[in-house]
């Protein structure tokens, strides 16, 4: 008996149905897999972004040509003092030669902070305190020490929405000093 039901028509419908069925499954495996590698890649590329350092301004810590992921945030409030930072400037005058309209720089202060530079050394003020404090800066360079010295700006008061940032090689750097 189970040598008649092989080549029955009953036998080949079921066969036929299991095939279907298997190659359903398959599809839809791989459409499965497809969603979520485009989920992943939307995440992702809303989440970081490539950039790649075009300039000498944080020499010593970036190196022109050098290819960094970023992570994108919203208004930099996820930012803190010292991080490395990517800044829209395209729509100053003072940097009208960055062709990106991006710089690449370091974040120095925030909103309610006053900054001044005092013979290449960084002095902050703090929201609500009287006395500057000095800044450990050990990624800043500068060229020579004479340099160093003539580098002195300030004090700036950082205003309400805003940052200071400045490039880690000072003297080769568009930054907050431009700033109108």
């Amino acid at each position: 008996m189970g040598k008649d039901l092989l080549g029955s028509e009953l036998y080949e419908a079921h066969y036929r149905f299991k095939e279907r069925r298997s190659n359903a499954r398959f599809f839809v495996v791989m459409l499965l897999v497809f969603l979520f590698f485009f989920g992943v890649r939307v995440y992702w590329t809303s989440t970081f972004g490539g950039v790649e350092i075009d300039g000498d301004s944080m020499k010593h810590t970036l190196l022109d040509g050098q290819q960094l992921l970023m992570k994108y945030s919203d208004g930099g409030k996820d930012a803190e003092r010292g991080d490395v930072i990517v800044v829209y400037v395209g729509n100053y005058a003072e940097c009208a030669s960055v062709r990106s309209g991006f710089l690449i720089k370091r974040l120095i202060a925030i909103e309610g902070y006053t900054v001044k530079c005092v013979d290449g050394q960084v002095y902050i003020q703090y929201a609500g305190c009287d006395e500057y404090e000095k800044l450990d800066e050990p990624y800043a360079h500068y060229r020579s020490e004479y340099d160093k010295q003539s580098y002195d700006f300030g004090p700036y008061k950082v205003g309400e929405g805003e940052i200071f940032f400045l490039g880690d090689n000072r003297n080769n750097s568009c930054d907050s000093r431009y700033k109108e």
